[in-house]
């Protein structure tokens, strides 16, 4: 295994046992990671942010209801920080299944469970450095791209960001400009994310206007027509305050499509079925347009209706297998199995 130098690489390590902090910091010494700020409670750490820039964050997140995951989302988000793209390995005792889909989630780099020696921190952190990955954004996610192999017929792409801690310890950060590569990541990623968000919103609307139109109205489409108001919030937000060309109208109709949205919403509530549903998918699918008017015109409303009719095919068969798995348990002998007296 090469060595790499690790003297120049900053690193903000939380965990909230003292001990077991006493000896991660060790661990981190052993690797000559010696520009450690240690950290037993997490509004310090969050602080240590405001003010720094790390290469490596290196967090304890034991039991799902962690901070350490809203901190690492708040991180990928540029919520908090400089620098969106830095390492970052989770630790926990003995991780859960919920708690692993949590990393992932989060956007998390990698996890390690403790104790945990050296040499397993070294492999890891190794690993960072020669196989950074590409990050990938959805409508609620931004962050390493973890999948084995790329997923068929995705339309999403991934976007090289830059790696301090790679560019540190190749001795490479002073031969490069990181401000200006992260910069120009952030971008990539706004980018990506504005159009993840107009899709969503288009997905979701399509989703729910047949539940929209029964009576009564289903649950599940109100709930799905909910989640749209904050997926727009989130792309005006992060549309340029200076927007020129088609995309200064993007906003404006951003904003219609909530009214018309909050609108729809309450007329569901009060029990009538919205008139002009097909209007609320159609103006979703102009703002798409609007934030990429080089695609033909008619793309978007093609894959709309097939992301939702996937969806919804997907919902179907996990609702027939759980009433097959329902009726297995009453066939005969399924009380026996379940534990009955009888």
């Amino acid at each position: 295994m090469p060595e790499y130098d690790l003297n120049q690489v900053e690193c903000i390590l939380f965990e909230p046992e003292g001990n077991v902090r006493r000896l991660m910091r060790d661990a981190l010494g052993h690797l000559r990671i010696n520009r450690v700020q240690t950290f037993g409670h997490m509004e310090d750490v969050r602080k240590a942010f405001e003010t720094g820039s790390p290469d490596l964050l290196v967090a304890d997140a034991t039991g799902t209801d962690s901070e350490t995951f809203k901190v690492v989302h708040a991180i990928r988000h540029s919520l908090l920080g400089a620098n969106p793209f830095l390492a970052i390995v989770v630790t926990a005792f003995n991780p859960t299944k919920s708690l692993l889909a949590r990393v992932t989630n989060c956007g998390a780099d990698a996890l390690l469970v403790k104790p945990l020696a050296p040499k397993q921190l070294h492999e890891r952190i190794t690993a960072l450095v020669e196989s950074p990955r590409n990050f990938v954004v959805t409508s609620d996610f931004i962050g390493p791209d973890r999948r084995k192999s790329p997923r068929e017929s995705s339309q999403i792409p991934l976007i090289e960001v830059p790696n301090t801690l790679r560019l540190k310890a190749t001795n490479a950060f002073g031969r490069t400009n990181p401000h200006e590569l992260i910069e120009r990541a952030s971008a990539d990623v706004n980018e990506q994310k504005l159009l993840r968000q107009a899709f969503q919103a288009a997905f979701l609307i399509e989703f729910a206007t047949p539940g929209l139109s029964a009576m009564p109205v289903e649950r599940i489409a109100v709930e799905h027509l909910t989640r749209v108001v904050p997926v727009l919030d989130d792309l005006i937000h992060r549309l340029p305050a200076h927007a020129t060309g088609s995309r200064s109208t993007a906003a404006d109709q951003a904003r219609a499509l909530i009214a018309a949205v909050e609108v729809a919403h309450a007329q569901t509530l009060s029990g009538m079925v919205p008139p002009g549903l097909d209007r609320l998918k159609s103006s979703a699918l102009e703002i798409i347009s609007t934030l990429s008017p080089e695609r033909p015109s008619d793309a978007p409303g093609r894959e709309v209706a097939a992301a939702a009719a996937m969806y919804r095919s997907r919902l179907n068969e996990m609702a027939e297998a759980k009433a097959a798995e329902g009726a297995r348990g009453f066939a005969p002998g399924g009380l026996a199995r379940t534990g009955s007296f009888l």
